[in-house]
């Protein structure tokens, strides 16, 4: 009897609460597809750093969890207080309280049930859509194939039920304490408005938009960590604190009959607005708080995905490139491995040089914005340090042009007395003018500037750290080789294997050992041994999104970048979905539930003689307003942070655009998944407003 009724509830508020299904559906889709990435067989084949996206998506997933359970703790809790009446009245017919909560733990199961069902079954047309999308960003082709495996199904059922686990954990609780004529009141709870202190209360939300103002005041200017987690906690309490105010300002406005507030139909919308809000600030204050984290990873994971591509080109513009650290290497044991493999193209050993001069070291190392350590002491002598070599590198313009043929790019000509400067795209957007005024001495000569270069050269170590200096040939025979490089083009493309040769035969050619001969000797027990990354005396000044290198096979580290990039953009936009459902689907859910209550109100509009068509744009104005704090409350507030964020990403590593382009996008977005659920609610407001 009970299962029966069970199912029948279940049956009628997935009928009136459809959006929620839809989006409990779309998240069970969203794990799915997100899941199959970490168990594909095809991904962990595919690249080495496959456990990276593993353990983004796992973090990603704990947190989604917790905001899933809270939507539907939040709905158990609305539903419950919508369908008190009905409650009491099953205890009134000699239910008993422990069976009532069975009951409504079924009723809330099955619709979980229901959707999670509807779900799988979409989230393998997500899956293929992912995985497409996941190929082509390693620039390969996906054959249409579903993937089902069981630990992902396992993983899918246990992180979708958990939230259903966390959210009605507290449900035979509040059945237990639960009497009849709390039931009875229950309905009635939300709908009580206490007023007073309305023009105290209005400056809580002044205050909180000045505190805000701070932390933007305080992210910029700078502050220790402990600092920036406590300026945190308050950026929270803030945002909530705006949602405590806003009523309290609206209903002062009211009572002092502002300019314009009896014009048209503003009494009635502001009415509406601020019991709303009254009733609502936290639940508005926990919306604003998950669109701006959404707008956020949003607009980061657009800047690591629009960048990643670049990164590959300016760290491997070869197919090899290996950095040697003694000067007139032939490189004899590398040549021999690629050999072996019957790869070699075309090939280029050449020299960087060095004359004893810290002129462009010095310049780069106290002008570029993006320098972490101190390059010049307090005598004024030049400090290397990691970032930039001891000497300024110069390179044989012959030595340049045959790379840049490689490269496909033009020759380039330099007169007796001049240079070129080949440097990093955003260090000549920064610093063009004053690298323009540069003179540099090469034996014995003032050489002045001829271009500036910023192709793709791997100038992170290799070729220079951040720049190199391009002379006529003539004036390198007076420097003294500073180290040595080799670079090729190779047939089809690099393996694994290959990479894996070349590293050793490197390596001990050097006297230093692999990582698997590193591992084993420190797994024995030898607590002595050190490993050393590689041989690179500078790696310059990139940050965020960089790959140091002594050794690369653009095949095989480009495709590990690009995993290790896409680890956090997927997860990231993972989470922003989630997060931007949740928040549309109160949103909605609360308006549709209302719009039996408002029916009177409509009524009596329509009694005074108001028409249908502007009774629609009554409708349509309250919805908008509603959906539209929020939104523009998280856009307002996310907006500082996503552009100086984005900016700042720009300008430690170079990459295209600027933070308010990333933000626009992810705003665009948003505001995509935004419309639809907006129109649905009101389509269905005005259906229940009219019947």
């Amino acid at each position: 009897m009970l299962n029966k009724l069970a199912l029948r509830n279940a049956r009628r508020s997935m009928r009136d609460y459809l959006v929620y299904l839809i989006t409990m559906t779309a998240v069970a889709a969203m794990m799915f597809a997100f899941n199959s990435l970490i168990f594909s067989e095809d991904i962990q084949n595919m690249c080495s750093e496959a456990m990276a996206l593993g353990a983004m998506l796992g973090i990603s997933t704990f947190f989604i969890v917790l905001i899933v359970a809270w939507l539907i703790n939040y709905m158990a809790k609305f539903m419950l207080e919508k369908r008190s009446r009905e409650f009491a009245t099953y205890l009134l017919i000699g239910l008993k309280r422990k069976q009532l909560s069975r009951l409504y733990m079924k009723e809330n199961l099955l619709i979980g049930t229901a959707a999670l069902a509807l779900g799988m079954t979409a989230g393998t047309l997500l899956q293929q859509i992912l995985l497409t999308v996941f190929y082509s960003v390693f620039s390969q082709e996906y054959q249409l194939h579903v993937q089902i495996n069981g630990w992902c199904l396992v993983m899918t059922m246990g992180c979708y039920y958990a939230c259903y686990l966390f959210a009605l954990r507290r449900n035979k609780k509040v059945f237990k304490k639960m009497t009849i004529a709390e039931l009875l009141r229950l309905e009635k709870k939300n709908e009580e408005i206490k007023t007073g202190h309305e023009k105290v209360r209005q400056y809580l939300f002044f205050l909180s938009a000045a505190y805000i103002l701070f932390v933007y005041f305080m992210m910029v200017r700078g502050c220790p960590f402990w600092a920036a987690l406590l300026l945190m906690a308050g950026f929270v309490l803030a945002v909530y604190g705006l949602f405590a105010g806003i009523s309290a300002f609206v209903v002062c406005r009211i009572q002092k009959k502002s300019r314009g507030i009896y014009e048209k139909n503003r009494l009635f919308l502001y009415r509406q607005f601020s019991s709303k809000v009254r009733t609502m600030r936290f639940t508005m204050g926990t919306l604003t708080v998950l669109l701006i984290c959404a707008l956020l990873g949003g607009s980061f994971a657009l800047m690591f995905a629009r960048y990643q591509g670049q990164a590959v080109d300016y760290s491997m513009p070869f197919d090899v490139l290996i950095h040697s650290p003694l000067p007139g290497d032939d490189f004899r044991e590398e040549i021999s491995v690629l050999q072996s493999y019957d790869q070699i193209q075309e090939q280029k050993i050449y020299e960087i040089y060095e004359n004893q001069s810290q002129t462009m070291n010095r310049y780069y190392g106290t002008h570029v914005s993006t320098v972490l350590e101190d390059h010049v002491d307090e005598r004024g002598k030049f400090l290397p340090g990691r970032e930039y070599y001891t000497w300024d590198t110069y390179m044989k313009l012959s030595d340049y042009n045959d790379l840049r043929a490689m490269l496909g790019e033009e020759q380039i000509r330099l007169g007796e007395r001049e240079y070129a400067l080949h440097t990093k795209t955003r260090i000549v957007r920064e610093l063009e003018a004053g690298l323009s005024r540069q003179k540099v001495e090469a034996a014995g000569e003032t050489l002045t500037l001829s271009g500036i270069y910023t192709e793709p050269f791997s100038q992170n170590g290799i070729n220079g750290a951040d720049y190199l200096i391009i002379v006529p040939d003539q004036l390198c025979r007076d420097m003294t080789p500073y180290y040595s490089v080799y670079a090729a083009d190779i047939k089809g493309e690099g393996t694994e294997a290959l990479r894996e040769a070349l590293d050793e035969a490197h390596r001990h050619k050097h006297g230093l050992q692999t990582y698997e001969e590193y591992e084993e000797e420190w797994t024995e027990g030898n607590e002595e041994v050190q490993w050393q990354e590689d041989l690179l005396g500078a790696s310059g000044t990139d940050e965020i999104v960089v790959m140091v290198s002594d050794l690369f096979v653009r095949d095989i580290d480009a495709a590990d970048m690009k995993f290790v990039v896409t680890s956090v953009t997927f997860p990231l936009e993972y989470i922003s979905l989630i997060f931007v459902c949740v928040a549309l689907t109160i949103l909605a859910v609360q308006q549709l539930s209302d719009s039996g209550k408002y029916k009177f109100r409509y009524d009596v509009l329509r009694k005074l003689g108001m028409k249908k068509r502007e009774i629609d744009r009554v409708i349509f104005c309250q919805l908008a307003l509603y959906y539209l704090v929020p939104a523009a409350a998280a856009a307002a507030i996310s907006a500082v942070i996503a552009v100086y964020a984005g900016n700042q990403f720009v300008r430690y590593t170079g990459a295209d655009g600027s933070g308010i382009y990333y933000f626009g996008i992810s705003v665009l977005v948003s505001a995509g998944v935004y419309v639809l659920y907006f129109l649905a609610t009101y389509i269905g407001f005005k259906r229940n407003a009219a019947e």
